[in-house]
């Protein structure tokens, strides 16, 4: 069995290497002789000489994590068809989710859509809609405790590098990257 398996692994190797060998004899449509470059590469003397030539990497840097804690409540429902155990476990994941989410808005920010209307100089409406848009993984359920009236508060809370604030936000970001607001809009006249 193993005969047969070097066999193979034999003939792949001659395979390419004729594959290799003749694809350096195309011939062009030009028939004129073409120049060749030969570069010349100096000898090694010693392992030590090799191993100073190659530089080496940065060491690589600790990350500095952050714990962000994010918390969440969640009530009983009402409803009289659930049962008392029904009712509780879903005050217990909706309270999850609230902590999910207030780790998320601390994390990623929140999006507020905000719409005033106004008549004869007194606001008649004013409505606002907050959301988020995150992913949230490693979170860990720190705790989740039950409160007066039904009611569940959920602790979450996740280690993140300081570096994922420093690039995700602009405040935050080196002044590198930042442009005076004149020149961002400045319009150029002919």
């Amino acid at each position: 069995m193993e005969y047969k398996t070097m066999k193979k692994t034999s003939f792949l190797i001659a395979g390419v290497a004729s594959t290799l060998v003749l694809s350096g004899c195309l011939q062009t449509k030009n028939d004129e002789p073409q120049a060749v470059q030969v570069h010349h590469v100096p000898m090694v003397e010693s392992q030590g000489a090799v191993s100073k030539s190659i530089a080496t990497p940065a060491p690589v840097q600790k990350p500095e994590l952050l714990k962000v804690t994010g918390i969440g409540y969640g009530a009983e429902s009402t409803f009289a068809a659930y049962t008392s155990g029904q009712r509780r476990l879903m005050a217990i994941r909706s309270s999850k989710l609230d902590a999910y989410r207030a780790l998320a808005e601390q994390l990623y920010g929140i999006k507020i859509d905000s719409n005033t209307s106004v008549s004869t100089l007194t606001a008649k409406n004013d409505s606002f809609r907050a959301r988020v848009n995150a992913v949230v993984r490693g979170a860990r359920v720190v705790s989740v405790t039950p409160m007066a009236d039904n009611n569940y508060e959920t602790v979450l809370e996740v280690y993140v590098d300081k570096k994922f604030f420093e690039e995700a936000f602009v405040y935050t970001a080196s002044k590198a990257a930042a442009v005076e607001p004149e020149q961002a809009y400045k319009v150029s006249s002919y």
